[in-house]
């Protein structure tokens, strides 16, 4: 005879959950703000150290050439017509008529001069002004000797004194140049190359220049012969 075993029921297990601990509690959601907001601040600052980077990195922008400096030349306001004259044979100044300052026409008589050979009348080659007037009536003078300087003051040139060998190949004739006045507040005047010298002149201190002629259009009253200028040449 079968006898049945009685069954054996093993107990019900319970899972049963344990109430979080005051230490594990959940961030409060200030905080959590206060993590996220923290950490997009590190993102915006690491992006803008990168564009920093970025910057730094890009190489600057050539800088300009500088100007070249302008080539300038020196010179003095002289007439246009100007000469010396004087006696050919020499003797002693009968009469002088040469006044300085007046104004005289060509073939205008200056001074008679008595020589060896006779009575020599000596005379203006143009019409201008006596700029100076060096003799006096009764003196005695060497053959070629000169009595006045008569010069066309109504048009005046400039005439340049220091175009060395490194300036004369900057000018031409021809050429336009800007020369100003010192003595007239730096007055602006234009100019027209008319002569470059083909060979240099020794000056009194040794150093030698081309000689450069600068024709000058509408010149005002106030610009004299003798004044000193400046020319600015093209590079």
């Amino acid at each position: 005879m079968l006898v049945d075993e009685p069954q054996v029921h093993e107990p019900e297990r319970r899972v049963v959950s344990t109430p979080p601990t005051a230490g594990a509690r959940r961030a409060p959601i200030w905080r959590q703000r206060r993590v996220l907001i923290g950490g997009l601040g590190t993102l915006v600052l690491a992006t803008i150290a990168v564009v920093v980077l970025s910057a730094s990195a890009t190489p600057p922008p050539p800088a300009a050439a500088p100007a070249p400096a302008a080539l300038i030349a020196h010179g003095q306001v002289l007439p246009v017509q100007q000469a010396r004259v004087g006696t050919v044979n020499g003797g002693q100044v009968q009469q002088l008529d040469a006044i300085l300052g007046s104004e005289v026409s060509a073939q205008t008589p200056l001074a008679w001069v008595i020589g060896p050979s006779g009575t020599e009348i000596v005379t203006a080659p143009f019409s201008g002004s006596v700029t100076n007037v060096l003799v006096h009536a009764g003196d005695t003078l060497v053959p070629g000797a000169t009595i006045a300087v008569v010069a066309n003051m109504h048009a005046l040139q400039v005439e340049t004194s220091d175009v060395d060998e490194f300036l004369v190949g900057h000018v031409s004739v021809g050429q336009r140049v800007q020369v100003t006045v010192d003595a007239l507040d730096n007055l602006a005047l234009a100019g027209i190359v008319t002569n470059v010298a083909l060979l240099p002149q020794t000056a009194a201190s040794g150093s030698q220049a081309y000689p450069v002629i600068v024709s000058l259009s509408g010149v005002p009253p106030a610009v004299h012969a003798g004044m000193s200028v400046r020319m600015t040449l093209p590079d």
